[in-house]
């Protein structure tokens, strides 16, 4: 190796122990953010006495918590808890395992649920989606027990599997004792959920956008038309852009309602328990949403295979690589918020040659003041090959 490429050389090593370094630091930033969770500048009113046990507003695609009030505090579900239901069914569907024309025979077990019911039949058959609308249009019990049995084997197997998929979804505060969500169960052995555990179930819900037509449907002919499915959420036709999801009551829970609206470009989960009546928990719900919409905006903060600059590279059959952007990434802030932005971004100013495409060299890292927002990889565009040492020589002359 020649005295110039010795010193490019140890100049460019000398750049990536400092890049590297300077990952590690960022890195405990990163975590100790993480554990400090940001607080927003706008500010929700509850009021005096709250009109409800439990609420709470996320952002689905970052995860976002706008608002809060008692989101870890325990609570019977009602039927909001059908949510782990049908992400399950959703989940065994894409799996292939299932079909939504499979045939169900209804079971005397099934037959004799009480509580919201579409009046099935003991050896009745319907398909899966006949009774998976009846659940997620009408909250129908006897529909809830007839697809778990079909699905888990038996009632208590399907049960089994929602507290499963409560584990692996990280829901610490959630447990289910039945499939529907009946105070039917000794105080000492009842279903139970949180706010913030049931918005994280929603927002793998929402992922799946059949869901989405399924529970903003009115009313739909059951049974052949002899009966009709109405949507238990009311709001579904007066509030803009809601298209779901999960109304519930009973004595334990009071009235509660898990919802989903969505307005230009984002989405938004509210999530309302131990309402007093169905028109407060309407109200309620109806108003958080609104005050989500109406301060906050998803704003961009990087776009994948967005130009973000350049690296100059020794003895490469180009002089230079692009550098882009690997990852899309999204917060939801305030006018304010997107106002104080900062963008930082660490590249060395060369390297020596061959780069591969998508070989990482560098990081950007957006911030709102002191809180770092994220850290996204930056990557080359390209590959660029080294010179031959012929074309070195030649390209001195």
């Amino acid at each position: 190796m020649s005295l110039t490429e010795q010193c490019m050389f140890n100049r460019y090593q000398h750049e990536r122990v400092l890049m590297y370094l300077s990952r590690i630091l960022t890195l405990g930033l990163i975590a100790g953010i993480l554990l400090a969770r940001p607080v927003h500048s706008a500010t929700f009113t509850v009021g005096d006495p709250a009109p409800y046990a439990a609420a709470l507003l996320m952002e689905p695609e970052s995860g976002s918590v706008l608002f809060a009030y008692n989101q870890h505090v325990q609570r019977a579900p009602a039927s909001t808890i059908k949510l782990l239901l049908q992400l399950i069914v959703m989940e065994q569907l894409e799996s292939g395992r299932y079909s939504l024309e499979d045939r169900i025979r209804v079971s005397a077990r099934a037959s004799r649920m009480g509580g919201s019911q579409v009046f099935l039949k003991h050896g009745e058959e319907f398909t899966l989606l006949e009774l998976f609308e009846a659940i997620i249009i009408a909250s129908a019990n006897d529909a809830s027990v007839s697809v778990a049995e079909h699905i888990g084997g038996t009632a208590e197997g399907f049960v089994d599997m929602m507290n499963d998929r409560a584990r692996t979804l990280g829901l610490k505060n959630t447990y289910s004792v039945n499939v529907h969500g009946l105070d039917n169960t000794p105080m000492d052995a009842r279903n139970l959920t949180t706010a913030y555990d049931l918005a994280l179930i929603a927002r793998a819900l929402v992922a799946y956008p059949e869901i989405m037509v399924w529970s903003s449907i009115r009313y739909k002919p059951f049974r052949d038309g002899q009966f009709m499915l109405y949507n238990t959420n009311r709001l579904i036709p007066q509030y803009a852009g809601l298209d779901g999801l999960k109304t519930g009551y009973t004595r334990r829970a009071g009235y509660c309602l898990v919802a989903t609206a969505q307005r230009h470009d984002m989405r938004l989960i509210s999530v309302i328990l131990g309402a007093g009546s169905e028109r407060s928990r309407n109200q309620e719900t109806a108003r958080l949403l609104s005050w989500g919409f109406n301060h906050f905006t998803r704003v961009p903060l990087v776009q994948s295979g967005q130009l973000m600059g350049t690296v100059q590279l020794g003895w490469g059959r180009e002089p230079e690589v692009r550098v882009i952007a690997q990852e899309t990434a999204h917060a939801v802030l305030t006018p304010a918020q997107e106002q104080q932005l900062t963008r930082t971004m660490e590249l060395p100013q060369n390297r020596m040659a061959p780069v591969q495409e998508g070989e990482g060299l560098g990081r950007l890292m957006v911030s709102l003041g002191d809180s770092l927002l994220g850290e996204f990889d930056l990557v080359a565009a390209t590959a660029v090959e080294r010179m031959t040492l012929w074309e070195r020589l030649t390209s001195w002359f």
